[in-house]
């Protein structure tokens, strides 16, 4: 079998990278999710809150969290080099399916959790697949990116339990909310045409830069989650109240670090703020309705937690009518059962 998958390779536009920075102490930089915004609650969604406290730029005293952390990030270990090989067998136009089996095989692992997912309910594959070969070519590029990505990145921070994030929870909203990505991508693929997969590997790893917070910066960080509970705020605001930086700041320098695909590395930075991106705008659009949906749905890290709204957010880049929303929501409310069945097999 010398064919490539049924769907397409990365959506990622050829281009720079995104332009943030690292902060230099007492600014903000330019573009940054880390800038104040307005706020203004989307009538789709209406029982978000957005936040009540006002949300100040960092300052020089908060120059140490933003070296601690990334001096943590340094400590991070890189992606598997079978991740990091499939990424480029991926975006690569000459691979065939052959490629990716030949990689994933090396490790058992990743060939049993494939299987298993081939055959589970969350994919629906009418019948039965048997080999790592054959789950490439029904699934799809994209897809075999997104489960061997997510993989490695739950064994990654599958370490103890840190007081701040319940990680259970944590995973619960990524895949409820690359769930509610393919969802939305599908739904409008008639008027756009995106991947559903890479919109759902983007809604995996959107908030990768809260574990970061919660694995390197335990203590500071149960301070964020207080401070955003007892001021009815969302973590993004807490975030950049109490510490100067945010997650999706910090989901840049993990992206650098593990030299992340366009896509990904434009939906981690700017998820909060899909109208600063300057390419990409509709998938980043797309990750933001998807965020916002998840919590919607309940999936969230507490009950009625607030959530960070953008002015311009969802609704201008993607023309998503009221009808539009209830029926892309009502669709996710009927899947979100699959979403334990994919977490159970993929940790």
């Amino acid at each position: 079998m010398n064919q490539r998958p049924l769907n397409p390779s990365s959506g990622a536009t050829p281009g720079g990278r995104p332009p943030v920075p690292p902060p230099r102490a007492g600014t903000v930089p330019h573009s940054s999710p880390l800038q104040s915004h307005t706020r203004t609650a989307s009538p789709a969604v209406a029982q978000i809150t957005p936040s009540s406290v006002p949300v100040q730029q960092g300052s020089t005293n908060n120059a140490p969290y933003y070296k601690k952390v990334v001096e943590s990030i340094d400590q991070l270990p890189s992606l598997p080099a079978i991740v990091t090989k499939l990424i480029q067998v991926v975006n690569s136009p000459e691979s065939s399916a052959d490629d990716a089996a030949k990689l994933i095989e090396k490790d058992p692992g990743l060939t049993s959790k494939m299987i298993r997912l081939a055959n589970s309910a969350f994919y629906g594959i009418p019948r039965s697949i048997s080999s790592v070969s054959s789950a490439v070519v029904i699934l799809g590029f994209n897809t075999i990116r997104s489960l061997v990505l997510s993989a490695s990145v739950m064994k990654m921070f599958a370490g103890s339990q840190q007081p701040a994030l319940d990680k259970e929870k944590f995973w619960r909203h990524s895949i409820s909310t690359a769930m509610a990505a393919k969802i939305i991508v599908r739904h409008f693929i008639n008027v756009r045409m995106m991947d559903p997969e890479s919109a759902f590997c983007a809604g995996i790893l959107h908030d990768i830069g809260k574990l970061i917070f919660n694995e390197y910066m335990s203590k500071e960080y149960v301070e964020v989650t207080a401070f955003a509970e007892k001021n009815t705020m969302s973590l993004f605001d807490a975030e950049t109240k109490v510490l100067g930086i945010n997650h999706a700041a910090i989901g840049k320098v993990i992206s650098d670090k593990w030299a992340l695909p366009l896509d990904l590395e434009y939906t981690l930075v700017y998820h909060h703020e899909p109208g600063s991106a300057d390419q990409l705008n509709e998938l980043v659009a797309t990750i933001n309705y998807a965020d916002l949906l998840a919590h919607e749905a309940g999936a969230s890290l507490w009950e009625n937690e607030p959530v960070y709204v953008a002015k311009n957010n969802y609704r201008s880049i993607l023309n998503v009518s009221d009808a539009d929303h209830e029926r892309i929501f009502q669709m996710l409310l009927d899947s979100l059962d699959k979403s334990a069945e994919f977490f159970s097999i993929i940790k």
